[in-house]
């Protein structure tokens, strides 16, 4: 009966400890999701959200007829490790979405398929007539780039309590005009949070 306890107790902790599946289109379920120090999916989706509304809101994108947006280097200097493009695909596909710029995926060497294409004009395996002619590549005239930062601060506590740590993100991002070199967008949002074991060096 001894034995019995220990094993009960081990698979009620180990069911408590389940995983669970969030629907993303449930916005209560996406609400309910557990806070966390690392930046997560709801601080990816809102800021990305909050920055294009920024940069269309602004008149930036107005200044060409056809803006073609090329993304250049998004740099991660926080304290984590994530790829950046978790964030820029989300703000390219709103302004795709919006129908207020293109983005040059060529240009920026993520698509290689447009040149690989165009190498094959001389094989006379494909029909040439559906390889793409010279000239008509669309460049960019507008680039995207930016960095996220971090920074850590200690917060003061009580006698018997331990020592909580504020993270501060800071995204920042800047539209250029290819043509003139100069900055027509500029923009930086905030994603502060509180608690402990908070992402380190």
């Amino acid at each position: 009966m001894k034995k019995m306890i220990p094993m009960a107790l081990c698979l009620a902790l180990t069911a408590c400890g389940g995983t669970r599946v969030v629907d993303l289109n449930d916005t209560d379920e996406v609400n309910a999701m557990q806070q966390v120090m690392e930046l997560e999916y709801r601080d990816w989706t809102a800021t990305a959200e909050k920055m294009t509304e920024s940069m269309i809101s602004s008149g930036a994108l107005k200044a060409e007829p056809k803006p073609v947006i090329a993304i250049a280097n998004i740099k991660n200097d926080t304290m984590q490790r994530f790829d950046p493009d978790i964030l820029t695909k989300k703000i390219r596909t709103t302004l795709l979405k919006s129908g207020k710029a293109q983005v040059a995926t060529n240009f920026s060497g993520e698509d290689t398929t447009s040149n690989k294409v165009r190498s094959e004009r001389t094989n006379d395996e494909y029909n040439q007539s559906t390889i793409a002619q010279k000239g008509t590549l669309i460049a960019p005239n507008m680039s995207l780039s930016g960095k996220m930062l971090q920074r850590n601060l200690k917060l003061e506590s009580g006698w018997f309590s331990s020592v909580d740590t504020r993270v501060e993100y800071y995204l920042q991002l800047t539209l250029t005009d290819l043509k003139t070199g100069l900055s027509v967008w500029e923009d930086e949002r905030p994603i502060i949070k509180e608690g402990k074991d908070a992402p380190t060096w």
